[in-house]
């Protein structure tokens, strides 16, 4: 029987898989390598919209040790414990802040995230949680009524009581018309009226990504965190990072909050973490985890042999070949090229990133700020069809490649997307 063509794969995705967007570019991706991913048609392309493979598709190390480990047992059990397991929570312990001295292994981000806001509700025995427009911080009924994007939560009924959402320092469209060099980090004090009018005044914690990752690749300026997370402290709130997309070098740092040497009380951390196996975690302070009764946590298949090996192999991966330090260089060369590229071309408004997490935001007029989604979708096209696989959402095109990215990768793809601008603004 012969293998199904490309468009027989895609009707059968469009009939059968509930996750299958229509309106994605007609490719069936089969296979990956690196930086690179290939199409059912033979295409090869450098892939920089994959926030998941960290050391890259198909890292011969990273596939023998899974090959090694689909041997050995792929379950996990509640309550006990295996060798890599045992190792990776003490590993994760070891590369997160000191005060960080206990983990608890799930499955995904959004469970994580689930967790860290049942942990802080029993911890403080308070209720509320803040969380931020722009922010999503997963998919289960928890935190999609945190989700700070309105089509995350739209129709889906009563959402959890108990979340507040204010405003993400999104400096290149204030809500409030500030400046960032002159408002004195005005979004932070605005906390307090929201707390006045929206609280019950029980919060118990907020949750905050360094960056909006689904929202838009948007950074707050420097300072705003750490005073943030005073804020926080003051109210005796729990500060929870949701470094789900942002930890494991992505931002160029092992962990974004080692950015502005910041001290919260859990970190979610996922997506990376496994590079392509389903894992993540919190880890927190063992003060938090203390709060609930033993067997509380457990539940599922987080800790699992396979899902365990796969992080501690990353990490040995990352450390070995130094990749967060290259992310850190390539992520520079990139940023050089996007301020170029904005200071050349008006229909690029705003251009932002740390390491290899970037994006330019395209406007049809620099004064008006009207987003140019369009001018994305079609910047994509040509991308692809000269070999570069580019992430974008709406008129945000951004850059998060596998951090195995090489020099010659990142300047070939550099050079390709300059080529696309050119060919649509002229």
């Amino acid at each position: 029987m012969s293998n199904p063509s490309t468009d027989d794969l895609l009707a059968l995705a469009a009939r059968y898989d509930a996750d299958f967007n229509p309106n994605s570019p007609p490719i069936v991706i089969e296979r990956g390598e690196g930086a690179t991913i290939t199409d059912t048609e033979g295409h090869t392309t450098i892939d920089l919209g994959d926030i998941i493979a960290n050391i890259g598709h198909c890292h011969p190390r990273h596939v023998a040790a899974l090959r090694e480990a689909v041997g050995q047992m792929l379950t996990g059990k509640s309550g006990l414990t295996n060798p890599p397991r045992s190792r990776l929570v003490a590993k994760l312990a070891e590369i997160t802040p000191d005060e960080l001295d206990k983990v608890y292994l799930v499955v995904g981000g959004s469970e994580a995230v689930d967790w860290a806001i049942r942990i802080a509700r029993r911890f403080t025995g308070r209720h509320e949680i803040l969380t931020f427009w722009g922010g999503v911080y997963g998919r289960t009924y928890a935190t999609t009524s945190m989700n700070g994007l309105m089509r995350r939560r739209r129709r889906f009924g009563p959402v959890m009581p108990g979340v507040i959402h204010a405003p993400f320092p999104y400096c290149y469209r204030c809500p409030f018309g500030k400046q960032p060099e002159d408002c004195n980090f005005f979004c932070v004090d605005y906390l307090d009226e929201v707390m006045l009018y929206a609280s019950t005044d029980d919060l118990a914690a907020l949750v905050i990504e360094p960056y909006l990752g689904v929202g838009g690749i948007i950074f707050p300026p420097e300072g705003y965190l750490p005073r943030l997370q005073r804020w926080a402290a003051e109210r005796d709130a729990l500060f929870i990072l949701d470094e789900v997309q942002s930890s494991f070098g992505r931002t160029g740092k092992w962990f974004a909050l080692e950015w502005e040497d910041l001290s919260p009380n859990m970190i979610c951390i996922g997506k990376g973490m496994g590079s392509g196996v389903s894992i993540a975690a919190i880890v927190g302070e063992s003060r938090l985890f203390d709060s609930l009764n033993p067997g509380e946590l457990s539940g599922g298949n987080g800790g699992n042999y396979l899902a365990c090996t796969s992080a501690l192999t990353v990490i040995d991966i990352m450390e070995d070949e130094q990749l967060v330090e290259h992310a850190r260089q390539i992520g520079n060369y990139f940023m050089e090229r996007l301020t170029r590229w904005k200071d050349e071309f008006a229909v690029i408004g705003d251009v932002r990133g740390k390491g290899l997490v970037l994006a330019m935001e395209f406007v049809k007029d620099r004064e008006t700020k009207m987003p140019f989604p369009e001018i994305v979708k079609r910047i994509s096209q040509i991308c692809y069809q000269k070999g570069v696989s580019c992430g974008g959402r709406s008129h945000i095109l951004d850059i998060r490649p596998p951090l195995v990215i090489t020099q010659e990768q990142a300047v070939f793809a550099a050079d390709v997307i300059e080529s696309a601008l050119r060919e649509v603004t002229t």
